[in-house]
């Protein structure tokens, strides 16, 4: 009985626990889809979005942070179908072997301060160049984030970009940072917001040294972390 109770608390994840409420907030998308009927979407954005620079006319964060809880809800919704699978893949390939490593409840303390640091410096970014009716979703922020802790820790772990090229992630992570940089100073209108991903790597970076009190591009690059065979990625 014992052992039992023991496998049913060990078998718990934050990282699905999350993937699931992302996808069950992708509902009113696939609703609207099929029906076509874009009410239930509608509402979800105006309530849920992270909305900057729409003033009075929609419920928004700029009403006096009256709906600040938006920098929590924007991260679990996605506005298309590839947007939510590359996002919760990502999590799922990254994030599981970090949970492990972290435990449940660590992870789940970085994947939020991370998200949500990321969205208040988007927000003060796109306020202060005076962006007007823009709306942010997404998990984007902390996955980013997400993907330079794991850096850290599996450095030579090989992926497939794109699915077909292998690439190290520990050049992945600063090909994706040149990237988006590179992206959000040319102004490309392709409805993305790059800014908030690599306020995900600032914000994740930060976090590692004062919390977990270690360098990930040091540990990334000059210095790999130890692990041992119990906690080997595969």
């Amino acid at each position: 009985m014992n052992n039992r109770v023991l496998l049913k608390s060990n078998s718990f994840s934050i990282v699905n626990l999350i993937i699931i409420i992302n996808c069950v907030l992708f509902i009113p998308w696939v609703l609207n889809y099929v029906t076509h009927n874009g009410a239930l979407l509608g509402l979800e954005f105006m309530f849920g979005a992270l909305n900057i620079g729409f003033g009075d006319s929609i419920p928004s964060i700029d009403n006096g942070f009256r709906f600040g809880y938006q920098l929590l809800t924007s991260m679990f919704l996605h506005g298309n179908l590839a947007h939510l699978i590359l996002n919760m893949y990502a999590l799922y390939a990254f994030g599981k072997p970090l949970e492990k490593r972290w435990g449940s409840g660590h992870f789940l303390a970085f994947y939020l301060v991370v998200g949500i640091l990321a969205n208040i410096a988007s927000y003060l970014f796109f306020s202060l160049t005076g962006a007007e009716r823009v709306s942010l979703i997404g998990a984007s922020g902390a996955v980013y984030g997400v993907l330079l802790a794991f850096g850290a820790y599996y450095p030579e772990i090989k992926v497939l970009l794109f699915f077909i090229i292998p690439l190290k992630i520990k050049w992945m992570v600063p090909l994706f940072a040149i990237f988006e940089l590179f992206i959000e100073m040319t102004g490309s209108a392709d409805g993305i917001a790059h800014i908030t991903h690599l306020f995900g790597f600032i914000f994740a970076f930060i976090y590692c040294l004062i919390v977990f009190r270690f360098n990930p591009i040091r540990q990334m690059y000059f210095s790999p972390l130890i692990v041992d065979d119990n906690e080997r990625y595969r």
